[in-house]
């Protein structure tokens, strides 16, 4: 009788190994700013990392699954660039203005990158789940606060996250003014969530605070290091 073979023991990614993943990451989301609406390919994105592009596939099995790792990646440090940038801001109207604002400006910046988030949020739910978290953390404060009037929690939170994903779509197909669009959808927003007009105006208006460039700084140390190997 032949003897079973056993299945191979699937072992936890290394340091170097988590290091070498995250440099495939890092460079598809470069490539996504670098080409805009061209979809990179696998051995474009190995020779950014530094890689061979035999390498990607001990991380990867598709491209398809690296770029979806990269837009998620993306989303996240976007949200968490955005909420440290308002942690100073007790009004939670006007953080939910920040990321309405900020999430549709990078459709403008990162068209491809965007879309691909528009799609990611319609086949992960875990995902959207994460970018929520903030957002119902505002929605609970504001309401407490009297700032916003909702009855339920799940359509307030519809409200804030479908003018967003349909405003970087307008962005990424139509090409209006991102930053004009956000201030007009969020302003929108903040109405639906109980804030007069006038007011809700005056928030969506207000100048955005700066967010962190430390993501963009290792970015762009790893890209040198990456490029430094290749030569």
């Amino acid at each position: 009788m032949t003897p079973k073979k056993e299945r191979p023991t699937v072992l936890p990614l290394s340091r170097v190994r988590t290091r070498t993943r995250a440099l495939l990451i890092d460079s598809a989301l470069a490539l996504f700013r670098d080409e805009h609406m061209r979809v990179p390919a696998i051995h474009e994105i190995a020779a950014r990392a530094g890689v061979a592009t035999g390498t990607f596939y001990n991380y990867f099995r598709t491209r398809e699954d690296l770029l979806e790792a990269a837009i998620i990646e993306g989303a996240e440090r976007l949200q968490n660039d955005i909420v440290t940038s308002y942690a100073a801001e007790a009004d939670p109207a006007v953080r939910v203005s920040i990321g309405t604002r900020r999430f549709i400006l990078r459709a403008k910046t990162e068209p491809m990158w965007a879309a691909g988030l528009l799609r990611v949020w319609s086949s992960n739910p875990s995902l959207l789940a994460r970018m929520l978290e903030p957002v119902l953390a505002s929605l609970r404060t504001g309401r407490r606060q009297g700032r916003f009037t909702y009855g339920s929690e799940h359509s307030a939170a519809d409200l804030c996250v479908g003018p967003v994903a349909a405003g970087i779509r307008r962005v990424i197909d139509d090409g209006v003014d991102a930053e004009q669009h956000g201030v007009a959808v969020s302003s929108l927003i903040l109405r639906g969530l109980g804030i007069r007009a006038a007011e809700a105006d005056a928030i969506a208006n207000r100048l955005l605070p700066a967010v962190s460039d430390v993501t963009q700084g290792k970015n762009a140390r790893r890209s040198r290091r990456a490029s430094r190997r290749r030569t």
